[in-house]
């Protein structure tokens, strides 16, 4: 999948380094969580949704997200044309504190349903008014294109 050009990878670099983005993001994502929380969601496939092919769907994230993951240190690029997130290592999140709010939200459980595309709508407009605020053009874009952009 491919990654529009004008993908700002200058700024997102950039605000990687900004405290008040990182504390920013980090209220966001408190926030999210909590909101997650109350639906008491159980993860009960180990990561197969990490395995983007195998289960049939793919992962955007904004600007934003991909600047606050950057902050994260221990990166892995995505492998060639891997369509497997570089950071589920046998079931597990390696990079758990700053994954995309797509991976926070998702749960293939039933009960689920109901109450995931709300609160991805509602998340994803509060993530929207963050770019403005630290001068980020908006990107809405597939994960593992946006992240070999700016590990590159």
């Amino acid at each position: 999948m491919s990654v529009p050009e004008d993908l700002p990878v200058t700024r997102i670099r950039k605000l990687a380094e900004v405290p008040a983005f990182l504390a920013a993001m980090r209220e966001f994502y408190d926030r999210l969580d909590e909101r997650i929380a109350q639906h008491h969601p159980v993860c009960r496939n180990r990561g197969a949704c990490c395995r983007f092919d195998e289960f049939g769907h793919d992962l955007f994230v904004t600007a934003a997200e991909l600047a606050c993951f950057l902050a994260e240190r221990d990166l892995t690029e995505p492998g060639g044309e891997s369509r497997t997130c570089p950071h589920q290592v046998s079931g597990s999140c390696r990079a758990r504190q700053v994954r995309p709010m797509g991976c926070r939200i998702f749960f293939c459980e039933s009960a689920g349903q109901g109450w995931q595309e709300a609160l991805s709508e509602s998340a994803l407009a509060e993530l929207r008014e963050l770019h403005p605020r630290f001068s980020l053009p908006y990107a809405y874009v597939e994960w593992l294109g946006g992240l070999r952009r700016i590990l590159a």
